[in-house]
């Protein structure tokens, strides 16, 4: 069994380097059946999570339009289904570039400014974001910058399923 790791608000399964070639499957050979592998790992660390942070409300991070229509699913949507956790989707409505492309931190920043949409009342809500990876963890730093700033959420917590070594130097 997976042990929950955590890292301030950053809890998560494994690192990257562990688990490479299975996100690398699901995300990009069209192997949406791992997500019935994972889920059972993925359901009990958000349930530990929900419990411990008193979450609210749980988002996942959505892909855009492109990315959809090439993969025909959002891993982390899958994952969450999979698992039979409740969730909120929010839109991606910048067409960005694929982040694994992208070495800067502050690239990836300027990648996904604004390109976020949510909808919805957050305040006073204690809220989890969900992802498959973080790198720099620029994704979830700008959605918690928009539900604090803009919809008034009172805590964000994140997991992932998996961080690369590099997030925490």
């Amino acid at each position: 069994m997976s042990e929950l790791k955590q890292s301030g608000t950053l809890y998560y399964l494994y690192y990257y380097t562990d688990v490479k070639k299975i996100i690398f499957d699901f995300k990009f050979k069209n192997r949406k059946g791992i997500s019935k592998n994972l889920s059972f790992f993925v359901k009990e660390a958000i349930e530990n999570i929900v419990i411990k942070e008193s979450v609210d409300i749980i988002i996942s991070i959505p892909i855009n339009k492109n990315r959809f229509l090439e993969r025909g699913y959002n891993q982390v949507d899958e994952l969450l289904k999979m698992s039979g956790v409740n969730f909120l989707k929010i839109k991606r409505v910048k067409d960005t570039k694929y982040m694994y492309k992208i070495k800067s931190g502050a690239e990836r920043e300027k990648n996904v400014k604004n390109a976020f949409e949510i909808i919805g009342d957050y305040s006073g809500k204690t809220v989890l974001i969900v992802d498959d990876i973080v790198t720099t963890g620029a994704t979830l730093k700008e959605i918690e910058k928009e539900l604090k700033e803009k919809h008034k959420a009172e805590r964000i917590v994140f997991f992932a399923l998996a961080v690369v070594r590099e997030y925490f130097k």
